[in-house]
């Protein structure tokens, strides 16, 4: 394949260190993420009932649902700024914060105005117990109104990585999540709230997080040195750019989370108990998810800048840096899970019947770090390239594959859910390479540079 043989592109030790320079913030403050649900978990684990902790997982299931469905407003805009950045194009760095900032605030206006629609419907869709149900409607109806911040914050943390700093999302979202686990245990252990503590003590937080993300990106915006204009001639072709990536990513993340958010809903069906337990080793998922995405979102900068700067060797060096690097975050990840899940598990809940069944399934969440290993690094690479619609065909794939799985093996109960939840995540994973093979082969990622 001439110039851009993978055999040729081993990367060398300044590439290790470029991600890993990048990584490391990242991997902590996305660590921090999970953290919180972990807390948030051992806080209504240790409560009398296991309907709070249900609420709080079915109340995070929907909100995360639908912030996470404008997903694109962080993933959109990293891929871009770092391609501008490497550019040296200042002027459409610019425009990449402005007009996304602008949709974020008008979309999360619309979910608060649209909240007495959204809420019941998605809980009503859940099917979970009428005291769970109840719950998380409360638990909802606080928790909405940090659209707004959650949202305009995506896009400060895209813009921030595009420009190659990863110690300012650090600072930010451990900042944010540090705060958010003070005010849940300040609202429920200190006011002695339930749920509704935790919904207050994670407003209070991503208002936060929002001054605290807008006076990071100003101390960037002060060393542009370069007045704002705006260009008609070129708000045209970017404002349409932004339009044809984010609707694949948009609608690529819907899936993503219907995915996440039908396990959870099969749970709930089979009781509250199980709906607990599957939430506590999902737990798990999440945090790997995170770790994973760590190098994940140092590749999409990483790349982003190389494919700006228009050096294909260097592109090519660093995906396969990020792959040495996930294979191993997997392996360990795996380890640790086989080692410490009873550790885990007694860690979250001192509820009995919760704590037995997820020991029972413990050993299926084991495998998932080495099953999704190459969705998580092809993800990265693909927002850096701004090639969306290989992220959409490979949830796609895995969707179309998990629905039938259940279907099968619905008659297996729990046991059969998990199952199903590998199908999707080998499938996924599987798609997203072959998406990144075929792009290789084709040499595409230079056509949205």
């Amino acid at each position: 394949m001439g110039e851009t043989s993978q055999l040729t592109y081993a990367p060398k030790a300044k590439h290790m260190g470029q991600l890993w320079h990048l990584a490391w913030p990242l991997i902590i403050s996305n660590i921090s993420v999970p953290l919180l649900g972990l807390v948030d978990a051992a806080i209504m684990g240790h409560l009398d009932k296991a309907s709070y902790l249900g609420a709080v997982a079915l109340g995070g299931t929907l909100l995360t649902f639908i912030y996470w469905a404008f997903g694109f407003l962080r993933m959109g805009t990293v891929g871009l700024t770092a391609q501008a950045h490497g550019a040296g194009n200042n002027p459409r760095l610019m425009q990449l914060l402005l007009m996304p900032g602008a949709f974020a605030l008008a979309i999360g206006v619309a979910i608060m105005a649209l909240q007495n629609w959204l809420i019941p419907l998605g809980v009503s869709l859940m099917g979970a117990s009428t005291q769970v149900s109840a719950l998380a409607q409360e638990y909802l109806t606080i928790r909405i109104y940090s659209a707004p911040a959650v949202l305009i914050t995506y896009v400060c943390l895209g813009w921030l990585l595009g420009r190659q700093d990863s110690r300012s999302p650090l600072v930010l979202l451990v900042v944010t999540n540090m705060s958010n686990i003070g005010f849940n245990l300040l609202f429920v252990i200190g006011f002695d709230m339930t749920s509704a503590g935790v919904a207050w003590g994670s407003l209070l937080a991503d208002y936060c997080g929002l001054m605290l993300a807008l006076l990071l990106v100003w101390r960037h915006l002060t060393r542009l040195n370069q007045t704002f204009h705006l260009d008609w001639d070129a708000f045209a072709p970017l404002a349409n750019q932004l339009m044809r990536l984010n609707s694949y990513l948009f609608v690529r993340t819907l899936m993503l989370l219907f995915a996440f958010a039908f396990i959870t809903s099969q749970s709930a069906r089979m009781g509250d108990s199980v709906l607990a337990a599957n939430t506590l080793l999902l737990q798990y998922v999440t945090l790997l998810a995170y770790a994973l995405d760590g190098f994940a979102f140092a590749i999409e900068a990483a790349c982003g800048e190389a494919l700006g700067a228009r050096k294909r060797r260097r592109f090519y060096q660093l995906c396969n840096a990020a792959a040495i690097y996930s294979i191993i975050v997997s392996a360990v990840a795996t380890v640790l899970f086989w080692l410490l899940s009873d550790v885990f598990i007694n860690m979250l809940t001192t509820i009995e019947s919760v704590r037995d069944i997820a020991s029972d399934h413990a050993v299926w969440v084991m495998w998932v770090p080495i099953i999704s290993v190459w969705s998580y690094l092809c993800d990265g690479i693909f927002v850096g390239a701004a090639q969306a619609q290989a992220m959409f065909y490979s949830v796609l794939a895995s969707l179309i594959a998990l629905l039938p799985l259940w279907y099968l093996l619905e008659p297996w109960g729990n046991n059969g859910l998990w199952w199903a939840f590998l199908g999707f995540c080998g499938v996924r994973a599987m798609a997203a390479l072959a998406g990144y093979l075929w792009l290789s082969y084709k040499q595409a990622w230079f056509i949205n540079t």
